[in-house]
């Protein structure tokens, strides 16, 4: 009987081990990278379906003056949450709730809100406690109160425009709330615990809690009484001279703090989404316009500096003049006249000014006019703040030459103004403007630093500028700047606004540029109105400026520099068809 053959085949022995051997190697591999590659991976995904972390929102710091005065302060008040989870009925829980919250929220609304897969949802946010209190009388389960801070501003539209606004969760949106957001923020509190998968805490797990880090405390600036002043001045001439709008500023030359800076349109930031997004404007800081005539006190300082003219050098002034292609005119009809300089800015001459614009070698008014800031931000680090426009070095041609001098064919704001006018008064050094004074933590801490600071010209060319921007005011286009017992300086615009298409318009700007005493500078104060009638500066910006600055020098108590003459009224100028 014949014997069957056995398979002997070291073959498939050997491939059936590497098999096994590969098989077992790739679950060792896949092990490895489960345990070693993607383990802290996966503790992590496995920490977070047992560990919830609870925030407790930090108060938020506080806004205040300078003197401490509440500008913009954080109050508890009660949200309403829910926890769907334990929520048992969750249509007639929002039946019982609507009634209490009113406008807050619908019942439809809040039973889709109560049917969420989650464990935490807003029902109603930041309300009165008499409200809460209400819904904790329902005693309905899975329905929690809880006090939030709700930002507010105590001043109501007082200072709107710098303070800016926050969002439901007291994020800044605007201003300084935005600004310094992350100093007035602080550090949110959190709470760890571990659960189980239907919410209930561990009874032997870990916890962790870290408590909240208030905010900083904002000093600004800003002086509380000057502000709500310089506020109510400025929307009172808007409405007497029918503007579109207006801002003022006004600030300290020597240190560059800012003491009021108003607006108009303005709006109330309890409630600034019931107001248009124009109106939220820092219109003194975001706003560009063509300071026209105000400018002039640029181009004096920099002429005197430089040394191309000097007060008493005489320059043949008709009433127009033809240059590069283009007909420049003087405000008013006159006969060609031999003129000082101190006579050209005193008339606001724009003929002479240009005369003296040109006497400067190519290139060296235009650094002059960017060491005076403008053209570049101010420093104010303010949100949306415009640097301005001055021609590039290559696009300044021969017409350029002749409008930037009576501050055509540049575009500056009310704050750049201001600044250049406070340089002229700081004897000729720039200060960087700032509306933060310091910060306070919450161990009382204080932090401040201190402005930069640049020469911009001399000294004896800003005194020289000063005596002739006083007589602009005593007898010149200023006149109806005049404060009986203060010399004041300053200088008139009025400027044609340039249409998007290119050229100019029928709408003007009026503003009015100034510091006083003229001999001591404290305080310097612009007055910017759009489309103001009259149009002239010097009839409208002018006796705004005046009412603002001379409660300024009082508030501030500062001293007379001349004897009063008792008078409220003006004398005119010379020529009563110079207006500007």
């Amino acid at each position: 009987m014949p014997q069957r053959r056995r398979s002997r085949s070291p073959g498939r022995l050997i491939a059936l081990f590497l098999l096994l051997s590969l098989t077992y190697l790739a679950m060792a591999g896949r092990l490895i990278v489960l345990q070693v590659v993607e383990g802290p991976a996966y503790a992590r995904l496995a920490a977070d379906q047992r560990e919830r972390v609870i925030e407790f929102a930090a108060r938020r710091g506080a806004i205040l003056d300078r003197d401490g005065q509440a500008l913009a302060v954080s109050v508890d008040m009660k949200t309403i949450y829910a926890d769907p989870y334990f929520v048992e009925n969750p249509r007639q829980t929002a039946a019982r709730l609507a009634p209490v919250l009113g406008d807050q929220a619908d019942a439809g609304e809040l039973a889709a809100k109560l049917t969420e897969k989650t464990r935490y949802v807003y029902l109603a946010r930041q309300i009165p406690a008499e409200v809460a209190d209400r819904v904790e009388a329902l005693d309905l389960p899975g329905i929690y109160t809880e006090t939030e801070p709700k930002r507010f501003y105590p001043g109501g539209k007082l200072a709107s425009h710098i303070l800016g606004f926050v969002d439901v969760d007291g994020r800044g949106l605007a201003g300084v709330e935005l600004q310094y957001q992350q100093v007035l923020e602080g550090r949110p509190g959190r709470m760890t615990i571990e659960q189980d998968p239907k919410g209930r805490p561990l009874p032997q797990a870990d916890s962790s809690y870290q408590e909240p880090l208030q905010g900083r405390e904002l000093f600004l600036t800003i002086d509380k009484e000057l502000q709500y002043f310089t506020e109510d001045a400025l929307a009172e001439a808007t409405a007497a001279y029918d503007a579109s709008g207006g801002s003022a500023v006004v600030m300290r030359p020597s240190s560059g703090e800012i003491l009021a800076m108003a607006n108009v349109p303005d709006f109330d930031p309890n409630d600034a989404g019931a107001y248009a997004d124009g109106d939220h404007r820092n219109r003194a800081v975001t706003d560009l316009y063509e300071p026209g005539s105000a400018f002039k006190a640029v181009t004096l300082s920099a002429a005197l500096d430089a040394g191309v003219v000097t007060p008493q050098r005489k320059f043949i002034v008709p009433d127009s003049l033809p240059y590069a292609g283009e007909i420049f005119n003087d405000s008013h009809v006159h006969a060609t006249e031999s003129m000082r300089v101190t006579d050209i800015i005193t008339e606001s001459s724009n003929v002479g000014t240009i005369k003296i614009g040109l006497e400067f070698d190519r290139g060296v008014f235009r650094q002059y006019v960017r060491d005076f800031g403008f053209g570049s931000p101010t420093g104010l680090d303010f949100p949306a703040e415009q640097p301005g426009m001055v021609p590039d070095a290559a696009d300044w041609t021969g017409a350029t030459e002749a409008t930037v001098p009576i501050g055509q064919g540049v575009a500056v704001t009310p704050m750049q103004m201001a600044s250049a006018y406070s340089t002229i008064a700081n004897d000729g050094v720039w200060v960087e403007p700032k509306l933060l004074l310091s910060t306070v933590d919450s161990t009382g801490r204080t932090s401040s630093s201190p402005p930069a600071t640049r020469r911009v010209v001399m000294e004896e060319a800003t005194g020289k500028a000063t005596k002739m921007l006083t007589r602009v005011v005593d007898e010149g286009t200023g006149v109806e700047a005049q404060i009986p017992g203060f010399e004041v300086a300053g200088k008139t615009g009025t400027a044609q606004k340039p249409l998007p298409t290119g050229g100019y318009g029928n709408a003007y700007v009026g503003s009015f540029a100034g510091f006083a005493p003229a001999s001591d500078p404290q305080i310097a104060v612009i007055v910017v109105l759009d489309e103001p009638s009259p149009i002239w500066g010097g009839v409208t910006a002018a006796p705004t400026f005046k009412t603002i600055m001379e409660f300024a020098l009082s508030h501030l108590r500062i001293a007379p520099t001349r004897n009063a003459t008792g008078t409220t009224e003006p004398p005119e100028p010379a020529d009563p068809s110079i207006r500007d």
